[in-house]
């Protein structure tokens, strides 16, 4: 029997705060009241291939090359097994660190995104455009940046966060932005320790990065926060082709570019020292599938984790195996209904935006994890000032290269 994943919804729903009084809705929602409704066999899934990356700079101006690629330096006296004893003081520099610029992301949404398409379009990628089609127009389904897609695979086990992703067709191509409020912008701002803490893993980051393959770690110089590498990547979801964008950590020391993928890759954590059972469970159970989820989607197989104390100071360096991380957690969580829900995520988005909508028409999908649904409507001034697809992306895809 196949399984109903859609319900229908009429005049609101007394479960869920956003539907008040005088506003009727009409429609479907993508239920998750019971997510074994999604414990079928894993979706097919092809490995991601990387088809291009970029660079934002210091400034978050986009650059097309490798300037911001970053090299992995362990320490010399590390194992075979990808762990040694260290001593990084991550509070060394944070008071002088030049944070993220929030506000800019907000503001450019996909723009970095959009420029390296039309690159990419104007060099008839074959895995990217229809190069027999005069207006070479896009050979995949669905546009986003990798933490969108780590957001959706852990949703069947979210039960607190609520998020709210903002949608447009556009050429048979759907493009996806997360909307963040302020405090979802800002983090743990509020609190001066928390803000502390969300800036160690960067500092983490320039303990063990090199700037080229010769270079060292210089984690005495000032911390920017707002430069990064981006790879860009496709795969297919159950047959749906993907395009995403993914800041990456580092590569292998021996690995040069370009890239056919991400194997030679690493991702860059920090946990705190695990010293009893409910620690233990508790990564298991939350933080374990997020890190699975981030790497897994993008092809990154390890990932090198710095265990410090509540002070700031790296001890212990592991290197993880991603899969593993999936098979340890098994009795917590389930890879195959994270992905089957993605999946499924993504059709419903498919099946409610119309095929003929106007590229400056909106529309918001909100997950609320109270009621345990997703909902759409039509976009009705949450995106601020500007739509998701500029105009000069627009006029640029709309005349022939």
């Amino acid at each position: 029997m196949k399984r109903q994943y859609y319900q229908d919804v009429r005049n609101g729903s007394t479960r869920d705060p956003r539907f008040r009084k005088g506003q009727e809705r009409s429609g479907k929602v993508l239920s998750l009241h019971d997510i074994e409704e999604f414990n079928g066999n894993f979706p097919e899934f092809t490995r991601p291939k990387n088809v291009g990356s970029f660079s934002l700079d210091v400034h978050r101006n986009y650059q097309n090359d490798y300037s911001e690629l970053r090299y992995l330096s362990m320490p010399p006296e590390t194992s075979n097994a990808g762990s040694c004893k260290v001593r990084f003081d991550l509070r060394k520099g944070v008071s002088s660190v030049i944070e993220k610029d929030e506000e800019s992301i907000r503001q450019k949404m996909l723009d970095d995104l959009l420029t390296f398409i039309l690159h990419e379009r104007k060099a008839e990628h074959p895995s990217i455009v229809d190069c027999n089609h005069p207006l070479k127009p896009l050979l995949v389904e669905f546009i986003c940046y990798r933490g969108l897609l780590t957001m959706l695979i852990a949703t069947p086990y979210e039960s607190q966060e609520n998020w709210t992703i903002l949608a447009t067709r556009f050429q048979n191509s759907i493009y996806l932005w997360q909307l963040k409020d302020k405090q979802q912008r800002n983090g743990f701002n509020s609190n001066p320790k928390q803000q502390e803490m969300s800036i160690w893993g960067f500092k983490f980051e320039q303990y063990l990065c090199a700037s080229s393959p010769e270079a060292s770690p210089t984690p005495e110089e000032q911390l920017n926060t707002n430069a990064e590498f981006c790879c860009v990547l496709k795969t297919r979801i159950g047959g749906h082709p993907l395009l995403y964008g993914a800041e990456v950590d580092a590569v292998i020391k021996g690995t040069q570019p370009p890239f056919a993928d991400l194997q030679n890759f690493v991702e860059l954590k920090t946990n705190r020292h695990i010293s009893n059972e409910r620690q233990h469970v508790s990564f298991k159970r939350f933080k374990s599938m997020k890190w699975w989820a981030q790497s897994f989607i993008v092809g990154i197989p390890k990932i090198v984790v710095g265990y410090r104390d509540d002070d700031g100071i790296v001890s212990r360096l592991e290197t993880m195996d991603v899969d593993h991380l999936r098979k340890q957690s098994n009795d917590w969580w389930k890879s195959n209904i994270c992905m089957n829900f993605c999946l499924q995520f993504l059709k419903f988005v498919k099946e409610c935006i119309p095929k003929e909508s106007n590229p400056n028409a909106h529309f918001i999908f909100e997950f609320d994890a109270m009621s345990r649904v997703v909902t759409f409507r039509n976009e009705a001034g949450e995106a601020g000032s500007r739509n998701l697809l500029p105009s000069w992306y627009i006029q640029s895809m709309e005349n022939p290269v």
